[in-house]
């Protein structure tokens, strides 16, 4: 069953993530500053069409809303996940690079 302060909490982080106040999400998806305050302190859930745009707005993963993983790093790989769509071509090459270098690195140097 699906927990309205967890589910709530994860609105609130996207948003915060964004730098958006409840009041410039409100604006962006349509609905009131009121309905995204009482979304975040779960006491409200939304209909399907505003949480496809809360998703779309702030780049949050629904799925793993909705099917959260038992990993204390899932919530850092969607933090990581959200800053590179944000990234340009070039940034994801240095990324990637980046990543692929420290992975390939002797484990007793890091």
């Amino acid at each position: 069953m699906l927990n309205r302060k967890e589910f709530g909490s994860a609105i609130r982080n996207a948003r915060l993530e964004n730098k958006l106040t409840q009041e410039r999400l409100a604006e962006m998806v349509g609905v009131t500053p009121v309905h995204v305050k009482q979304l975040e302190a779960g006491t409200r859930m939304p209909s399907v069409e505003v949480l496809h745009d809360i998703a779309i707005v702030l780049n949050l993963s629904v799925d793993r809303v909705f099917f959260p993983t038992e990993t204390k790093d899932s919530e850092l790989l969607d933090k990581i996940e959200r800053v590179l769509r944000l990234c340009t071509p070039h940034d994801l090459r240095v990324v990637y690079a980046t990543a692929s270098a420290l992975k390939d690195k002797d484990p007793e140097d890091r």
